[in-house]
């Protein structure tokens, strides 16, 4: 018995998406500084008393990593993994240098402009709990250092894209990394917990930054096609869908990586 499975509108327009990629051209801008901000509040520090300034250089210098962070680095690093994930993915990406060869390029054409980038480095609650012989329930919390990296992007459309500006956001998160469990000591009755914490290190960010900025390519893609799949259909779609490099798969998108800003 043959087995006829047709392919969806919304997957056939994906694919549509995947093939015209080789013909896009994409041109990259991004700032030339990180914004950063330390949360890592000293006991002894009283905020009030201190002016807007003062309160941002205290709680910067009481940083484990951000302090030491230089900005090219680290955008350098995400840059390179974003462009390179791009290229992978079909688009032709220019710079801010070679701005006069994308605009006559002649291809399908779009603006994305990494508007602002963001680090967030703070004290994160962690914790864990266990039983032994049906007594009370042990628990242990502590902190660890954690660090948010966050991005805004100007989508910009020219040619045959979408010309309206859209703004994208995205966050990881990054943390020390942890390796803990409750031990019970017969003889005393006792329990701890024992565990050893490997810190964030500032090498661990920049490499972290070079992973993301690929993550954050793949989050792109995903946005155009489905935005691609939706102008070009006249009905909304009920699923979204995302493209497996690795295998050229197109699989149902499980949730989003970006969020999009709207003006109300």
């Amino acid at each position: 018995m043959l087995l006829l499975v047709s392919c969806s509108p919304e997957r056939k327009l994906a694919k549509q998406f995947i093939h015209q990629n080789g013909a896009a051209a994409l041109l990259l801008l991004a700032p030339d500084y990180v914004h950063k901000t330390g949360y890592k509040l000293p006991d002894s520090l009283d905020l009030d008393l201190l002016s807007g300034t003062e309160r941002d250089s205290v709680l910067l210098a009481s940083t484990t990593i951000l302090k030491r962070t230089t900005d090219s680095i680290y955008l350098e690093e995400f840059l390179h993994g974003f462009r390179n994930e791009l290229n992978l993915m079909g688009f032709q990406v220019y710079d801010s240098k070679n701005a006069i060869d994308f605009l006559t390029s002649g291809k399908r054409a779009l603006i994305v402009n990494l508007a602002q980038a963001g680090l967030e480095e703070f004290y994160d609650s962690v914790g864990a709990s266990a039983q032994f012989n049906d007594e009370d329930i042990y628990s242990y919390d502590y902190l660890i250092t954690s660090l948010n990296m966050n991005f805004w992007f100007e989508v910009t459309g020219m040619n045959k894209y979408d010309s309206a500006m859209h703004v994208l956001f995205s966050q990881q998160t990054i943390s020390d990394w942890v390796e803990g469990d409750f031990r019970y000591f017969h003889f005393s009755g006792d329990v701890k917990y024992i565990y050893n914490v490997d810190s964030l290190s500032l090498n661990d960010l920049y490499y972290a930054a070079g992973k993301v900025g690929e993550l954050n390519a793949g989050y792109l893609h995903d946005y155009l096609m489905n935005k691609y799949i939706e102008n070009h259909l006249n009905y909304l779609p009920q699923k979204a869908f995302t493209l497996d490099r690795y295998t050229g798969a197109i699989r149902r998108l499980k949730s989003w990586g970006f969020t999009e800003i709207v003006d109300e």
